[in-house]
């Protein structure tokens, strides 16, 4: 695994670690020893400590107690269960920002898929997922429900992000085409269109990670 040399730390070596087990560097069953990585990465251990939390919420990684840390096998039911947390809250969110979206908001987002196109066509897979992120993240902020943004962050969406883009089969440009529905359902402040567009664009990737979990 690399060398961390940026800024956010922690972040980084998430990805890394994270990179390694979707690569298959670091296998199901495999001990992880904070120390070892800590060295491996030339990092001191308190972000390797942070990752391996994060990675833990998301079904990476289990801690077995009086034995250690290890490399898990991502379930079908984590994902299901991550993703059907996922649709409720981003329904009721799309729907209730498409009532009262401002074109200031509009205009946030249209600047995100700038970005995440121009990314796309980069292969900057990390710049790519967090402008994905961000693009779903404003339109919970769009609702106006601080609770759903909250429960919406507790759910670990961000993470499950970086996880299933890199499991994805699809190209970044066929990933960031994905949200323009959503977008253009937003624009024309149609409630019901922009409640289909997040469920086709959710289920299908919901639907896709379990087969791909489901094979390995």
């Amino acid at each position: 695994m690399k060398t961390i040399k940026k800024k956010k730390l922690k972040d980084e070596v998430r990805i890394s670690i994270q990179n390694a087990i979707i690569n298959g560097e670091l296998k199901p069953g495999d001990r992880i020893v904070e120390t070892r990585l800590a060295t491996d990465m030339g990092v001191s251990q308190a972000p390797v400590r942070e990752a391996l939390k994060e990675l833990e919420h998301v079904g990476l990684i289990e801690n077995r107690p009086y034995q250690g840390t290890y490399v898990k096998q991502l379930t079908t039911k984590e994902l299901r269960d991550a993703y059907d947390a996922r649709i409720i809250l981003e329904l009721y969110s799309v729907e209730t920002a498409a009532a009262q979206i401002t074109g200031e908001q509009l205009c946030a987002l249209q600047e995100l898929l700038d970005k995440m196109n121009v990314a796309a066509a980069d292969g900057d897979i990390e710049s790519f997922v967090d402008y994905d992120v961000e693009f779903h993240e404003a339109i919970i902020r769009g609702s106006g429900n601080d609770l759903v943004l909250k429960l919406w962050h507790q759910a670990h969406t961000a993470l499950f992000t970086h996880v299933t883009t890199n499991l994805s089969k699809r190209s970044l440009e066929n990933l960031a085409s994905r949200h323009l529905d959503v977008y253009k359902m937003l624009e024309s402040h149609d409630v019901q269109g922009s409640h289909e567009a997040m469920l086709v664009h959710l289920k299908e990737l919901r639907d896709e990670m379990i087969e791909s979990v489901s094979q390995t």
